[in-house]
């Protein structure tokens, strides 16, 4: 008698996109321009605590929060760079990334990326491809 066998995937839904910015800011700065030209209301909170399973050290990296309800998103700027490495070490190339959380349209994307280029100070802001991204398992923290 033979056993049968199932294969069970689980499939987690990303309700999140990601957008690489790149900036010489301090991450304080960014952010106080960011909230006033976007009129947005980042805040800082405890730095993010990630740990490196290759380098064996626990990384930090600058955290800052917004969480707008009538829109439903929240929004977390995080540094992609500290001293002991890279947040993801697929997005070297960018300062700060923008994790946003909710149910997104592609024009508010598409606006929201025109607007940060428009800051002065912001040399780039580009979506990331999720499926170029190999760490996502630092991005399912919340």
């Amino acid at each position: 008698m033979n056993k049968k066998k199932h294969k069970l995937s689980v499939s987690i839904e990303e309700n999140y996109c990601l957008l690489g910015i790149s900036s010489d800011e301090p991450d304080y700065k960014l952010c106080w321009l960011i909230n006033d030209q976007l009129r947005m209301s980042f805040i800082k909170t405890d730095n993010l605590a990630v740990y490196h399973k290759k380098l064996d050290v626990e990384q930090e990296f600058s955290l800052f929060y917004f969480d707008d309800e009538n829109a439903m998103l929240v929004y977390r700027m995080i540094s992609n760079r500290s001293d002991t490495g890279y947040f993801l070490s697929d997005l070297k190339n960018v300062d700060y990334i923008l994790h946003i959380q909710g149910d997104l349209i592609n024009d508010d994307i598409s606006s929201l990326v025109a607007n940060l280029n428009s800051i002065d100070t912001v040399r780039l802001c580009v979506p990331v491809d999720l499926s170029r991204v190999k760490e996502k398992d630092r991005l399912q923290l919340w």
